[in-house]
């Protein structure tokens, strides 16, 4: 199984230097307010993406004085053939990626091996917050779902870059946009593809995560959808053309999420929105087990006052089963005594980690 086997943290946000060395199944992160056991959570997360799940400014990462900081780990995998060592150093202009000591230029390599995914209070923007949230998560279960997700993404992205500059320009040439809508719909029918395979794992989930609840999702391809992408282009090019911008297409998408045939946004309560963002998340987390053959690096930050006692539960007995390495954030180190097998408990003071 994918495990981070030993971490080693310095100059990051508020932490002293750090050298963890977290147990295989349910790690418990417990600190007052401000202790810095968030800040643990990012660490992991950056080492995989290069970036906090709370913004992506690295400045705000280097600790307060010094000039960069430095994420250093040892990883273990099936598919990643045994053991690795994986080292991150950013300071406010670059950054340096090591495997095994040797530089690597592309932060998908660090993500293969150390697959990280985060629950945190602002997950809630999957369901609450804007299209580009969605759009987002489509493509990050896309990345883990499919091997030429990356190629046809970035394609796409291309011939958007290069279509709005011609537009910019105030020109239009067929050429361009037919590459724009040759890659558009090789996106479209990628993201299609993975929503499905996303859906069968939501299916095999929803019962046991929002009992007697139907979820289903549906994919909006961002423009009317009466209309092929051609023929949106074609009755749109005269806005196109004032506003010098693509106005149609996968980057203008969105992902509805109805629970029990309503937007949820508009029939769920808080409760039920934290749980739609946990199921989703298991959900692709389920995915790639099945993909990849190996669990997963699960982060969830403030678990206790995300979600009440009985979804705790749930969660956890199912990560617990899962074979996920998983890291939980607590205010009090008894938030969720009783609630789930925690395999090993960490203190968080005043920057400072000890295993208790």
């Amino acid at each position: 199984m994918t495990r981070l086997a030993h971490l080693h943290v310095e100059r990051f946000r508020n932490l002293e230097p750090i050298d963890l060395e977290p147990a295989a199944g349910i790690n418990l992160i417990s600190g007052a307010n401000g202790a810095g056991k968030t800040s643990l959570l990012e660490a992991i997360h950056t080492l995989s993406l290069g970036r906090s799940f709370r913004g992506n400014n690295p400045a705000e990462l280097i600790r307060h004085g010094e000039n960069d900081f430095l994420l250093r780990a040892e990883v273990h995998g099936r598919s990643a053939g045994g053991a690795h060592r994986l080292a991150l150093q950013r300071d406010r202009r670059s950054m340096t990626l090591r495997i095994d000591q040797e530089n690597v230029t592309r932060l998908s390599e660090l993500a293969r091996l150390l697959p990280v995914l985060a629950l945190h209070p602002q997950s809630d923007d999957l369901v609450l917050g804007s299209p580009e949230y969605r759009r987002r998560f489509l493509d990050r279960v896309g990345f883990y779902a499919r091997p030429d997700f990356h190629s046809i993404h970035r394609d796409f992205q291309r011939a958007l870059k290069q279509r709005n500059a011609l537009l910019r320009r105030g020109r239009q040439e067929p050429a361009w946009d037919q590459l724009f809508r040759e890659t558009a719909g090789a996106l479209e029918t990628a993201r299609r593809g993975v929503l499905a395979e996303l859906e069968d794992r939501v299916d095999g989930l929803i019962e046991r995560m929002l009992p007697g609840s139907r979820l289903t999702l549906r994919y909006l391809p961002g423009y009317r959808q009466d209309l092929e992408l051609a023929e949106a282009l074609a009755q749109g090019a005269e806005r196109e053309r004032d506003q010098q911008a693509s106005l149609f297409g996968p980057h203008r998408a969105d992902l509805r999420i109805a629970l029990d045939d309503h937007d949820a946004r508009q029939v769920a309560s808080r409760g039920q929105i934290k749980m739609l963002v946990v199921l989703l998340h298991l959900a692709v987390l389920d995915l790639w087990t099945s993909v990849r053959g190996e669990p997963a690096v699960v982060l969830f930050d403030d678990l206790a006052s995300e979600l009440d006692a009985g979804n705790r539960r749930r969660v956890l007995d199912y990560l617990g089963e899962s074979g996920h390495q998983v890291f939980v954030s607590v205010i009090a180190p008894d938030a969720i005594d009783g609630e789930g097998d925690i395999e090993a408990r960490f203190a968080v003071e005043n920057g400072r980690v000890e295993k208790r």
